[in-house]
């Protein structure tokens, strides 16, 4: 996980001051021993109590979402049929969904129809305050990976307030993240990747130092995302500090966005573009003028000033008429400086519920592994060979008989939303 400079301090800081003792407990419901990811979702949703947070790990491994299963009308040849819904979708507010990192612990669903509005591997709807971290939600269509032309979705937002994730991975190919419309989200050392428009939607969504993945295409140039920014808010698509990479032939050929409806934003600020897009960066859709479509400080891999004098700014409207644009392709430093987080969400701040546990020195006397108390941890997650075997809220635990002598282990704190840190130092 790429780590994030100052959030573990002020997490330190928050909890050192509120006088306030942290939380223990045990997760909810663990990925597979209680049941399956959707079963997971659903006894979520089905809580009594939603103002109580509600915890779900996910272990290491692939886990197939099957979906809801509920009655869907889809077009297939030329026909409307009804099949099994294949999305998963929580509703409940203050769920966490946390895994053992985007490489460990998959969720992946594989859709038998293509769809922006059918085809989800996880629906957050209306669900505020979700926390997802270290896992990655895959929407495989059809197991194709050459599928490029088809509407899959990995993770589907609508209408939530507060929601955070960190270390997520979000894979597919044409609109892989339908985001947030109506509410908000804040990303950190996520990846993001696709081919066509895929992250786009509505809603106030802030990338924190993700990785944007543009994936190869058949000869075809891919489009990173197509914001649908709701007239009226100050801000849409944010990406800071983010990386662009992914295949060598979209190099100079792949476009930063285009605009899909209403008042379309986007920025992207201090951008490492280890990938370089076409020259005139943006693109047209619909007729829709983008009412924002700017950059500051891009680089490219060798750290050099991306050169912007061509970058699009004049856009075919409804009528087919060419509109300039009332902005810059690119912002100024005054401009650029107003993209923090407190000025994007005033009074809330995620970086600090994002923020990871730190782990404590590891003690190994016999078969007794032990550690100081953190006094900030959820719980402790104890790793062998780097996964994770058992929890305890207690800063010891007794290894078990049947472990093999050669076995090593270490600690990972998790923070009161569940999701782990770090893993401390390793002994055997």
């Amino acid at each position: 996980m790429r780590k994030i400079l100052g959030t573990i301090f002020l997490s330190l800081l928050c909890c050192g001051t509120s006088g306030a003792k942290a939380e223990r407990g045990s997760y909810d419901f663990i990925v597979p021993d209680s049941g399956s990811f959707t079963a997971a979702i659903q006894a979520a949703n089905q809580r009594p109590d939603t103002q109580r947070r509600y915890r779900i790990f996910i272990r290491a491994g692939k886990h197939r979402s099957e979906g809801d299963g509920t009655p869907m009308k889809v077009t297939a040849d030329g026909k409307e049929i009804t099949v099994p819904s294949p999305i998963t979708t929580l509703t409940a507010p203050n769920t966490s969904i946390c895994g053992e990192g985007m490489e460990l612990s998959l969720i992946e669903s594989v859709p038998q129809h293509e769809g922006i509005g059918i085809t989800s591997t996880l629906f957050v709807k209306e669900a505020d305050s979700t926390y997802i971290q270290g896992i990655e939600l895959w929407s495989n269509y059809k197991a194709d990976p050459k599928a490029f032309a088809n509407r899959s979705v990995a993770l589907r937002e609508r209408s939530c307030r507060g929601n955070i994730l960190t270390d997520v991975s979000l894979l597919s190919n044409q609109d892989t993240y339908y985001t947030n419309a109506g509410g908000t989200t804040y990303l950190e050392g996520c990846k993001v990747q696709g081919t066509v428009d895929f992250i786009c939607g509505g809603g106030t969504v802030y990338f924190n130092r993700c990785d944007i993945v543009v994936r190869a295409r058949e000869g075809k140039g891919d489009v990173i995302c197509a914001p649908s920014t709701e007239t009226g808010l100050p801000y849409g698509y944010v990406f800071n500090r983010c990386r662009i990479l992914g295949a060598e032939e979209q190099s100079g050929k792949f476009l930063l966005g285009r605009p899909w409806h209403n008042a379309p934003r986007a920025v992207f600020l201090h951008t490492e573009m280890l990938l370089t897009p076409h020259p005139g960066g943006w693109t047209e859709m619909h007729g829709t003028l983008p009412r924002l479509f700017a950059e500051y400080g891009s680089t490219d891999s060798n750290g050099k000033a991306i050169d912007t004098e061509k970058r699009r700014t004049q856009y075919r409207n409804r009528e087919g008429v060419l509109t300039a644009v009332s902005h810059p392709a690119t912002l100024t430093p005054e401009e650029a400086a107003q993209y923090s987080t407190d000025n994007v969400f005033p009074g809330w701040h995620p970086e600090r519920s994002a923020a990871q546990v730190m782990p404590p020195a590891v003690r190994k006397s016999g078969r007794t592994l032990s550690w100081d108390d953190i006094p900030e941890a959820f719980l402790y997650a104890v790793c062998r060979d780097g996964i994770v075997v058992d929890f305890t809220t207690e800063p010891r635990y007794r290894i078990p008989r049947t472990d093999a002598k050669d076995s090593r282990y270490t600690i990972r704190c998790a923070n009161q939303r569940g999701g782990l840190g770090p893993h401390s130092n390793e002994v055997h």
